[in-house]
């Protein structure tokens, strides 16, 4: 859609504090407000977030989950189907998970339908070890025969 309409290609930001300004402006339809109602208005809009953040959770809506999160997925049968309670327990583990991941020796590929053994970046002979860069190395003196 931004690459069709050439207008918004060339005007839009990506600036995440610009893009916020830009909603509370129009929520408070480009007026001054006094401080209560514009802290109802960042709260309309977190849980209008909040709306968004379910809807990817179960692959509806405008949004889809990145690949560091996509095990959190829960197909849209599964979700229509399920308790509200399960539903709060699938977003409370989804909300919690920061992301980060403790490598393991697998790989799985994006799609989760197939798992290997990872490899190591460096192949090395079975015994080998590496020795500091600053590390003397010794070599042996051919002794000459005398006769």
């Amino acid at each position: 859609m931004l690459a069709s309409n050439g207008w918004i290609a060339r005007h839009w930001t990506n600036n995440n504090a610009e893009s916020a300004n830009h909603l509370l402006k129009l929520k408070a339809d480009w007026r001054q407000l006094p401080v209560s109602s514009c802290v109802e208005n960042v709260f309309d809009i977190v849980r209008l977030q909040y709306v968004e953040l379910r809807s990817a959770l179960s692959g509806r809506g405008n949004y889809t989950l990145v690949p560091a999160f996509s095990r959190h997925l829960v197909p849209y049968q599964t979700w229509a189907s399920a308790a509200a309670e399960k539903k709060d327990e699938w977003f409370a583990k989804f909300l919690r998970d920061t992301g980060a991941r403790v490598h393991d020796k697998a790989v799985t590929s994006q799609d989760g339908g197939f798992t290997m053994p990872a490899t190591p970046k460096v192949a090395r002979k079975p015994g080998q070890v590496r020795r500091p860069r600053g590390a003397r190395t010794s070599t042996c003196r051919l002794k000459t025969v005398q006769e």
